[in-house]
């Protein structure tokens, strides 16, 4: 085990590299200049001059791209990840609060769509062709392709404007409430945001689910065990489920990783303060430094994600080797 995840890692670090090595670049590309936007424009000619060449050279872009990129890395794995222009402060103090805030959110989502997405698609699966079966497919395909900001808007108009039992949007003020009242505060804010993102989840999840206890069903070993006169529980959770729990558990860890990557869209559309809504914030500010901090972080959640998955796969799946 020690051995394949020794190299599984090594193998993903010339991933990494690459994908740091495009996102520098791409940065380097972007129109403006991050050193005039961290200046104040008050400042007289020569002293706005005096301290552009100073604040140039303290951020080493006089030097080469290769040495900037790695000065870079090298800041990136000690902890340095520069300063934040759009909220003028160090990158790391900026991030803090809204991962916080962003992982408070995606607890919910994930219990809810894990809660109900796995039991209707094996329900789905086992009463294939059925009433029940054909409503989950067309709700699924429906959610799969409806936009999630129009499900929002329509969430919005329904429960905030119309019938007013929910907020609009936005964080509860925790200046003001406290204990009880702060929870309750939270969960009146979560609600339309969590519906929204487990009702486009379970969607996928749902015929994921389905694909897999179909398969499952369709093996040798299933109508052997119905033969021996196992009752159908047994077949089903037993027997076909720990068969299905390939695609499932990839599924699963790929949800729990999203704990930390937050959803652009809804976050900004209910001005929730999460991780999403601050990268979309950053990239309209031109915040180079946040810009490229955040999606280092996310491309290296998403490859720590594939490692685990492929660890995961080979204890599930005896036939896959540790080699």
């Amino acid at each position: 085990m020690v051995r394949y995840i020794i190299k599984r890692i090594l193998i993903l670090i010339p991933v990494f590299i690459c994908i740091t090595i495009m996102l520098f670049g791409v940065t380097k590309l972007m129109p403006g200049d991050p050193v005039r936007a961290m200046l104040p424009s008050t400042l007289k000619a020569e002293q706005y001059e005096a301290a552009y060449e100073a604040m140039h050279k303290k951020m080493g872009l006089d030097k080469s791209l290769p040495e900037q990129y790695i000065r870079w890395m090298a800041n990136m794995f000690t902890g340095e990840f520069g300063w934040s222009t759009n909220y003028n402060k160090p990158v790391i103090n900026a991030v803090s609060e809204p991962i916080r805030n962003t992982i408070i959110m995606n607890i919910g989502v994930i219990f809810f769509s894990l809660l109900i997405g796995i039991p209707v698609g094996v329900v789905c699966a086992v009463k294939k062709g059925g009433l029940f079966d054909n409503f989950w497919q067309v709700f699924s395909l429906v959610m799969w392709a409806m936009p999630s900001f129009f499900l929002a808007l329509c969430l919005i108009y329904l429960f905030a404007t119309k019938l007013g039992w929910l907020p609009f949007g936005g964080m509860p003020n925790t200046s003001l409430l406290s204990g009880v009242e702060l929870f309750l505060g939270y969960v009146k804010h979560l609600i339309l945001p969590t519906i929204v993102l487990v009702l486009i989840g379970i969607a996928g999840e749902i015929r994921t689910v389905r694909v897999a206890m179909l398969d499952a069903f369709n093996q040798d070993y299933i109508r052997t065990a119905r033969a021996k006169g196992l009752r159908e529980k047994v077949v089903i959770w037993s027997h076909a489920m720990r068969n299905a729990m390939i695609p499932i558990s990839g599924m699963v860890i790929a949800y729990i990783f999203s704990l930390f990557s937050g959803s652009t869209i809804t976050e900004t559309i209910f001005a929730w303060n999460g991780i999403g809504r601050v990268l979309i914030s950053s990239v309209t500010s031109r915040d180079t430094q946040m810009v490229t901090t955040m999606n280092s972080f996310f491309a290296m959640l998403s490859l720590v994600c594939v490692l685990i998955q492929d660890i995961v796969y080979c204890i599930v799946d005896p036939r896959v080797k540790l080699s």
